[in-house]
């Protein structure tokens, strides 16, 4: 009897003690510089100044008389109808009477015909020179006319001087098929790949690439995407393509410099300029991508994935979603959103909802499960250029084993061989957006959540020699997709379903631990959990100054939030 009263006060000892201990507060020791970075930043952004209503305006200023001030010159306009004139006299003739001047190169030569009604001089000259490629200035006062002839202009184009490749895979294997040939050999090898899609893999060999003595093909499904970048290169085939080569035309492209050099007519110089700007203004377009990538415990009613038609609840949002399935292109209108099914909607949509955060959309998702957000990451991007963002781990695992055996003095003697190969387990997210003039964004995403375990596989040589070996075994969920959003909207991708079976122990603290007899203080029960990982992309196209400044704005307030909590989520 004494000795369970013993027990019994020493377990609750136990449990009073680890009431009473203290959890240690984590301070944010790096806060106060990051805000003061972010208060510089601001400060050093251009102050656009507010202009007053109209009816200050009207109240303020006095209405202003026609006789006052300097009065806009009057442009003279005229008609101009000419056959077959000299073209040096009619350059010339064009000034007679006015205050212009004129000055023609002598090398000027041809005639002209024109028929032109109400034009003035500058209409005049730039129609002759898109007709007949006289090129002309207009400087302090005087009119410049040179012949139609080869010219060289140097341009500026502002871009990097690099080269950039990028790849990205998605592939579903249902297994291999090995043809090995016929001779037989002393070296035999067991090569495995991983795929590339998880960020840190090997790639697996091409469908019937030869891999050392055996060949290889998988069946399944694949899908990959390439690109490749060489803008130097692009432009100067552009141009060429623009102006020929003939007639001793020449394109020099300087990527150090950043200058082309274009020898051509002035029509043709005319037509580079016009797009070399229209370019220029392309490559420049930028884009920020904010990601959440959320992992939603659901709860029993939502045990079919979440229901997106909620979403239509969101103040702000339209009642028409944009919905598509993976992988075959762009999304398309979905309407009769009411009536739609949960696993309609279960793939990837753009949610008309300007909203200034995510936390609307996150707040729904927890009336429908528990949610933890597993990553925030955040890029900013330039026109049809890929974005990656990789966190997490690489471990490495045992991807390949040659084994050699050598028989001297009938003795055998086996030597093994091990490749290693690196296994990435996190979050892999590569983006490349397509930025249209109107601000819309069509975007190739490809999200992977990997988590790799090790797996001792015992692999037996001969019947006295055995290898236990660390393979890996991967558990992915990622998705590949092109989707269209204007800038600001959010890209929902979901449908990324998993079901996780884990222990859940429960145990009395210390007795718990305690050998032999720790048993009858723990109990084990079988727990099943169904998750569905969903990503929220939200592209905000960069308008020079002022969209970095409110991207500066809306990080400081994020950070104010978090050394003042009492401030709410909505003044983010």
């Amino acid at each position: 009897m004494n000795h369970r009263i013993s027990v019994t006060c020493i377990l609750f000892a136990s449990m009073a003690l680890s009431a009473c201990q203290q959890i240690p507060v984590r301070t944010v020791t790096r806060l106060p510089a990051i805000t003061e970075a972010l208060d510089t930043a601001r400060s050093q952004q251009p102050v656009v100044p507010a202009e007053p209503p109209k009816a200050v305006q009207d109240a303020l200023l006095p209405p202003v008389q026609g006789t006052l001030g300097r009065q806009t010159p009057h442009v003279p306009t005229y008609d101009v109808t000419v056959k077959d004139v000299p073209a040096r006299e009619f350059f010339m003739s064009l000034v007679d009477g006015t205050g212009d001047n004129m000055v023609v190169h002598p090398e000027v030569s041809g005639t002209l015909t024109l028929d032109l009604k109400d034009v003035t001089t500058e209409e005049v000259l730039a129609t002759v020179r898109d007709v007949y490629g006289y090129e002309f200035r207009h400087k302090h006062g005087v009119y410049q006319i040179f012949p139609a002839r080869m010219r060289s202009r140097v341009f500026k184009v502002s871009y990097l001087d690099l080269q950039r490749r990028g790849s990205s895979r998605t592939r579903v294997s249902s297994g291999q098929v090995t043809q090995a040939p016929p001779s037989s050999s002393t070296r035999g090898g067991n090569n495995a790949s991983g795929t590339g899609s998880t960020g840190g893999l090997a790639n697996p060999p091409a469908a019937g690439s030869p891999n050392r003595n055996n060949q290889r093909s998988f069946s399944g499904a694949q899908v990959s995407t390439q690109t490749d970048s060489d803008f130097w290169m692009t432009l100067e085939t552009s141009l060429k393509t623009l102006i020929g080569e003939k007639d001793d035309r020449k394109i020099i492209a300087d990527p150090l410099s950043g200058t082309v050099l274009v020898r051509a007519m002035p029509r043709e110089l005319l037509d580079v300029e016009q797009y070399l700007d229209t370019l220029q203004r392309s490559v420049n377009r930028q884009v920020i991508i904010e990601a959440k990538i959320v992992e939603v415990q659901l709860n029993d009613a939502f045990q079919a994935g979440v229901n997106w038609s909620q979403f239509i609840d969101i103040q702000g949002a339209s009642r028409e979603l944009t919905a598509g399935v993976f992988g075959t292109g762009l999304a398309s209108p979905l309407n009769n959103i009411d009536n739609a099914d949960a696993s309609t909607l279960s793939s990837v949509f753009a949610l008309d909802a300007h909203i200034g955060d995510f936390d609307a959309l996150l707040e729904l998702l927890k009336t429908q499960g528990d949610v933890q957000v597993l990553s925030s990451p955040r890029v900013s991007t330039v026109n049809n250029q890929k974005a990656i963002i990789k966190v997490g781990t690489d471990e490495y695992f045992v991807t390949d084993l040659d084994i050699e055996t050598d028989v001297a003095n009938s003795v055998s003697n086996q030597s093994a061989d091990v490749t290693l190969t690196p296994f990435f387990s996190g979050v892999a997210l590569d983006v490349t957006p397509q930025i249209d003039e109107d601000g819309s964004i069509t975007m190739h995403v490809h999200p992977a959540i990997s988590e790799v375990t090790e797996d001792q596989k015992r692999i037996n040589i001969s019947t006295s020699t055995s290898f236990s070996l660390p393979l890996a075994t991967s558990s992915i969920r990622e998705s590949d997709t092109i989707v269209r959003a204007h800038n600001g909207q959010v890209v929902v991708i979901g449908g990324l379903m998993q079901d996780i079976v884990k222990d859940d122990v429960a145990t009395t603290p210390f007795f718990g631990d305690l050998p032999i007899v720790g048993t009858a203080f723990r109990h084990t029960r079988k727990v099943s959990r169904k998750t569905e990982l969903v990503i929220l992309l939200r592209p905000v196209v960069v308008n020079a100054d002022r969209g970095w400044s409110n991207e500066i704005q809306h990080t400081g307030n994020r950070f104010n939030t978090i050394s003042h909590p009492d401030i709410p989520l909505s003044t983010w």
